[in-house]
Formats: C-alpha cells, structure tokens, sequence
C-alpha cells in the first residue's frame, strides 16, 4: 500500500561510525549511504530512487537541520555563486502586477477614500451601490478619483442603455474604465439572455471586459439549473463570450469556534482552472474578507489559504468580498459602511502586499500541474502527489508534519516554479526539500535566495512556498 507519505530522499545525522551496509528505521529498508561533514555536524546521505514508494512515518529528531552553515551540497571548485544583483536578476520585477478587486466598494460620498483603498494595495473597485446609470456627472467624477489614486472602476453595463453616445464615448476613453459589470451567479437558464447582453456590450465598446461570476460547487443543481457543476461550467463558456471566467467560492467556515474547509472547495479550483484552459481564458477567484454567519473575520492565514491556493491553481486576479461593509447582516469588512478602515483593513493590506511582491511569479504563469499530499487523505476531486513528477532540480521532498499540502508546478517562458501550499486552516505542515544548485527560493517580499541547501520548511496554516529555478 502507497504510503500517505511521499519522500524522495531524506538526510540522517549519525555520531559514530558504522559498517556501510542497509540499515532499518521503522519498517523500511535504508540505502547504502554515505557520512560527510558540515559545520560541525556529521551527515549521512541517503538517496531514495525517484519515483519510489518508500516513506517513513517520521523524520528523527536531529537528522535535518536549519543552521545556515550546514548543506548537503558541497560547492566543487567550478561552482561560481551568482552576486546578489546577479541573483534578483534572475527573476526580474514587473511592471504589471496580479489584479486586486473589491467588491462593494466607495460610494460616490466615500470617493475621497479611494486612497486608502489604492494603499491597502486594491487595483479595481465595483461599487455596487453608487454607480448610477443615469448620472453620468458622478460617474466621471468618481472615475477621476478613482484614476488619480490608480484605481480602476468596474461598473454596471447599463450604462450603455443610458448614455448618450457623447458620454458613451468620453467612457469608453476614460483611463479608469475597466470593464462592464453584466451579472452575478447566474443559472443556465440566464446564459442565453446574458451571451445576448455581452455581444450587445462588446458591439458597443470591444476594448473593455464584460464581468459575469458564477456559483462554486456549493449551488445545488436547482440554482445552477443543470445536473452537475462541471455541466454549468462548460455550458456558460460555450454560450457566454466574456474573456475571464469568474466564481466564487468561500471555503473557511467556523462551528463551535473550530474552523474548517469547504470539503469541495479545490474540488472547484480542479474544475475551473481545467475548464478555463479548455477556453483559453484566464480565471478569477475571491477571498472572503467580511464576516457573516458561519463565515468569521479573517486572519492572515485564513487569506493566504484562499489566496495562495487560488494562484497556485493559475488564478489572475484575486476579488475579495467585500472592501467596504454592505449592511448589518456583515460585520468586520475592512472599512465599515461610514468607509472608516477596521483591523481587517491592515490584514488586507499585508495580504495584497504579497500578492503585488509575488506578481512576478504567477502573472501569465501557466499550470503544468497541480497535486496534493495529504498525511489524513487529499481533497476531493485532486490528485494525489507523485514524486516521480517532481522536476530534478528538486532532489528532495517530504511532508514530514501536519496534515499536507498542495503542490503544483508552474512554468512562463524559462521560469518555473514549485509551489507548496499548507492546505490546512488549523495546524502547521512541515516540509523538507533539498535542491541542486539552480534551485532558488522568493521569499514573500520577492527577494531571490539561494536554495540548494536540505532544508526543513515550516509552514503556518495557508501559507506558501515558493520554489524557482531557470530553464
């Protein structure tokens, strides 16, 4: 039987000599090694054959080690380690930057307020409530705003059936207009209607995207008016021609003060992110950002699990629900209804910090796969990690704690990148990983380190590792 653990090689410390010969720990038979020493410590190499099953339920104490002195990989006299210009230069920073949306966004009185929107690193505002179709006076006005703080507006499309054609084009020409908001969470029987509504829209203006969300797999077959969500899917995209496929889905949930998550929530990542590959269109994902019922304020973990697993399955942009509070049913939004900023506005705002450092790995980066390795069982709907997948830059892996993690492989152009998610919203994962010599590591902040040291990763709940080597 394939165990729950997956590990192509593991490094153990010994303190005296031994015959070189097979060894047993636990219930698995340990290779021919070979001890070196490091700093100080003496090390024993093993090397699993890639592609193999053998595992142990637990890594020994003291056989891995963080001292920045120890690695299992000793620089010969040809190895030249890059200058730390050289380094960063490696994986350059962009000009462009993952998208971040709010939803029920400033008022047109709140407009003032698009500075601490802008601050707390949101690119794109929908403000349900304040766009009026017949008052092109104020749209233009919060459109300026809007633009001098670099924000975008994503508004209602029935602008089109209400302005003239004079404003129409002085919107189609204003440098805040993203896009046309069509609809949110319709059912099948509304993609006839709605494929109408975008061609009409896109007649008119063909520059900027029409927006329509779908449910998550948490719909029943009633409100997603087909028999499964893999048929709602692909139905939508065949009858609807928008250029991103959005849904939603908030998967952390408390009962009885203990969190959880959705049991089909990557079930729908799986679906969407093959389904918009299919289409050829990227695809947008949220993450909740406003308590109501079972949903409860976000920390930073709770933000990472959505964000970071959301990118790691290739998602685009991240929309978050909400920026401002809608009403009193919803408490803790970053700014309340009055637009005043709460604790969660900072939470946000170290979230979208990541995101905008991190741009430079997932915009326009393409999923080669994605996987999962679970100690407890994987998620539904995903695959099970398999180390022999793994590229060989990656001469070491394990999940040596916690309950697992989401892998996937990403690629763009002579990048590529691994990355490691803790899929758990409760407890710790940790992971050790050894990498040869072109194996990088970028930190939250971007910065690009040498990783081709053994090294054993804790990984707080939600949060990611992120892995790079050039072609």
């Amino acid at each position: 039987m394939k165990s729950i653990l997956n590990i192509v090689a593991i490094s153990i410390l010994i303190f005296a000599s031994r015959k070189n010969q097979d060894e047993i720990y636990g219930q698995y038979t340990v290779p021919p090694s070979k001890t070196e020493v490091h700093a100080g410590y003496k090390q024993t190499k093993i090397s699993w054959p890639r592609g193999s099953d053998q595992s142990v339920t637990s890594i020994p104490a003291g056989i891995i080690t963080e001292n920045p002195e120890y690695t299992s990989e000793i620089p010969g006299p040809s190895d030249k380690t890059p200058t730390e210009e050289e380094l960063q230069e490696e994986l350059k920073d962009i000009d462009e930057q993952i998208p971040v949306l709010g939803w029920w966004g400033l008022s047109y009185d709140l407009r003032a307020g698009y500075k601490d929107m802008a601050d707390a690193g949101f690119t794109i505002d929908f403000p349900v409530d304040s766009i009026y179709p017949s008052d092109p006076d104020k749209l233009f006005d919060m459109l300026d705003v809007a633009q001098d703080n670099g924000i975008k507006l994503q508004i209602f499309a029935s602008v089109i059936d209400n302005f003239s054609t004079p404003n129409m084009n002085k919107l189609k020409a204003h440098p805040a207009l993203w896009g046309y908001h069509i609809l949110d969470e319709p059912s099948t029987a509304q993609f006839d209607e709605q494929g109408a509504r975008v061609r009409a829209v896109q007649a008119i203006d063909n520059i900027h995207p029409c927006y329509v969300n779908l449910f998550g797999t948490y719909a029943n077959s009633t409100q997603l008016g087909a028999a499964t969500y893999t048929d709602y899917v692909r139905d939508f995209i065949d009858k609807v021609p928008v250029t991103i496929l959005s849904y939603d889905h908030y998967p952390i949930r408390t009962s009885d003060s203990t969190k959880s998550v959705r049991s089909d929530f990557y079930e729908n990542l799986e679906i969407i992110a093959e389904k918009s590959r299919d289409a050829g269109i990227p695809f947008w994902a949220f993450a909740l950002s406003t308590a109501h019922g079972p949903y409860p304020t976000p920390t930073l973990n709770d933000l990472r699990l959505q964000v970071y697993s959301n990118l790691a399955y290739g998602a685009q942009c991240i929309q978050y629900f909400t920026y401002r509070q809608p009403d009193s049913i919803f408490s803790n939004a970053p700014v309340d209804y009055s637009g005043t900023k709460t604790a969660t506005y900072n939470t946000v705002k170290e979230m979208n910090q990541e995101i905008k450092a991190l741009s430079k790995v997932f915009l326009g980066s393409s999923v080669v796969w994605t996987a999962h390795s679970g100690i407890s069982g994987i998620p539904s709907g995903c695959k099970q990690l398999d180390n022999s997948k793994l590229p060989p830059q990656i001469k070491t892996f394990a999940i040596t704690a916690g309950t697992g993690a989401l892998v996937s492989l990403m690629k763009r152009g002579t990048d590529n990148f691994l990355i490691i998610v803790n899929h758990d919203v409760n407890e710790n994962t940790t992971v050790f990983v050894e990498g040869d010599s072109s194996l990088r590591r970028v930190e939250k902040d971007g910065k690009i380190v040498i990783a081709n040291k053994a090294r054993l990763n804790t990984l707080t709940p939600g949060n990611a590792l992120i892995y790079f080597w050039k072609n």
